[in-house]
């Protein structure tokens, strides 16, 4: 077995209902998980009761995953000098969740990149991210459980706004 290289520690507490609060490592402040909408149905919970609506742990765990794959496919770009540091690549994810058993279970993650650069570079970015995925630790560590797909549009540099 090889040797554990990390250990991530969180508290969390309860707070009321469908309320939780979580003090992560590297966080100042706390993270804030709750219900909202068509999760706020399934559980039953009327959303005229939620003082305060939060993201949900399946729409945390779908940017997680979307935000550490963004930062491998920039990573992988910028190592090969194609700059998609400040606002030049963002994503747009879609989670989507199915009911099984009476359970929300999430089984399809979609990113869908957004690059301004050049066009020359497109041969390039085809390649990464023909790769890029397997060296993200959260698409290695869900991608055998959940469906998780990415795409990306190249916009010439020359089109940004």
């Amino acid at each position: 077995m090889p040797d554990v290289v990390y250990t991530s520690r969180a508290r969390l507490e309860r707070r009321v209902g469908p309320v939780k609060v979580a003090y992560l490592p590297g966080e100042p402040s706390p993270v804030v998980f709750s219900v909202h909408g068509a999760i706020a149905e399934h559980y039953k919970v009327n959303p005229a009761s939620l003082s305060e609506p939060h993201s949900s742990t399946l729409d945390y765990l779908v940017a997680a995953t979307a935000a550490c794959m963004m930062g491998t496919f920039g990573g992988a770009l910028e190592a090969r000098h194609i700059d998609a540091s400040g606002g030049r690549l963002t994503a747009e994810v879609v989670g989507e969740v199915e009911l099984e058993q009476n359970v929300l279970v999430l089984r399809r993650i979609n990113v869908v990149y957004k690059l301004i650069a050049p066009k020359e570079a497109q041969a390039t970015v085809e390649r990464v991210h023909g790769f890029y995925a397997m060296n993200c630790p959260m698409y290695r560590t869900l991608h055998t459980a959940i469906q998780i797909t990415s795409t990306y549009i190249l916009a010439e540099a020359s089109t940004a706004p």
